[in-house]
């Protein structure tokens, strides 16, 4: 995860208006942002692979896209309920 992105979304919670310490859910949010992206790349090969028939390549990527949506879920289950807490916001 680069340092400037982390910086960045510190600044993005204190504009929030976020009190107190939020370099760890700053550093989840990174995660969460670098793991959406490979998301797409991974529903975007998946696509590619069984557009052209690969089954191998289609698990591959599939087997991949598992592992991403796992961390993402993982950082996300940190973030929310920290975010909700913050701002006051009953989870549904």
């Amino acid at each position: 995860m680069p340092v400037e992105m982390k910086e960045e979304l510190s600044v993005v919670l204190k504009t929030a208006g976020l009190d107190g310490e939020v370099a760890l859910l700053a550093m989840h949010l990174s995660e969460i942002e670098e793991e959406a992206g490979q998301v797409l790349d991974l529903l975007t090969a998946l696509r590619a692979h069984a557009h052209r028939g690969d089954v191998g390549a289609t698990q591959e990527s599939l087997a991949e896209l598992s592992i991403a949506l796992e961390h993402l879920v993982q950082h996300a289950g940190q973030a929310l309920p920290e975010v909700q807490k913050r701002l006051e916001i009953d989870p549904e």
